[in-house]
């Protein structure tokens, strides 16, 4: 599934800004949300992001596709948020006792698959299944994550990611297929509870 192509020779009939907003808003929201895991949050940093793009938009030179452009914005701005908050963690961590730590449990409610599975026990085993997955994508380094969440679940090629993260082609490759190597080996001893 690919975004419409709307290059530079498009541009004799750019979109509004309310266009743009309803071709790419719910795509830059499943991005925010994959990469946070929060839907509030998700929400605010979709909502940042377009206030970024309407203040932005004499930049956009045509040199790429103009969702290229905005998945760049996006994936800054959102990273930018991710770096920030764990920053925070880090900083409320020192507040708070070992043993306290160690006790915290951190609840990931976020079930995102479209399929209806046909049994009551079958839809808690692929919930199930699910939140081990997401937990392991969210475990993994953030230069691996976000090319991996970008090509997999936002359908976009690797040139487009090279693009959007300002990295060479090959770099793109190499990070997808570690990003994939370290899911295997994270989910292998995993397999008996899935």
């Amino acid at each position: 599934m690919q975004a419409p192509k709307r290059d530079s020779d498009d541009m004799q009939s750019p979109m509004t800004f309310e266009e743009i907003y309803q071709e790419y808003g719910g795509k830059i929201l499943n991005l925010a949300y994959r990469m946070t895991g929060r839907e509030d949050i998700a929400r605010d940093l979709t909502q940042d992001v377009f206030m970024k793009v309407f203040e932005k938009r004499q930049d956009f030179r045509g040199d790429s596709q103009i969702y290229t452009w905005i998945y760049r914005v996006a994936t800054n701005h959102i990273l930018n948020h991710l770096k920030k908050e764990n920053r925070r963690k880090w900083f409320s961590l020192l507040d708070k006792s070992i043993e306290d730590v160690l006790t915290e449990k951190q609840v990931d409610a976020a079930y995102w698959s479209n399929a209806r599975p046909a049994t009551p026990d079958r839809k808690m085993e692929k919930k199930e299944q699910e939140r081990i997955v997401r937990q392991q994508i969210e475990q993994l380094p953030v230069k691996y994550r976000v090319p991996f969440l970008l090509h997999r679940y936002e359908g976009i090629s690797y040139q487009e990611i090279a693009t959007i993260l300002d990295l060479s082609l090959s770099a793109v490759e190499a990070r997808i297929h570690r990003a994939k190597k370290m899911l295997v080996e994270k989910l292998t001893p995993l397999a008996e509870s899935l």
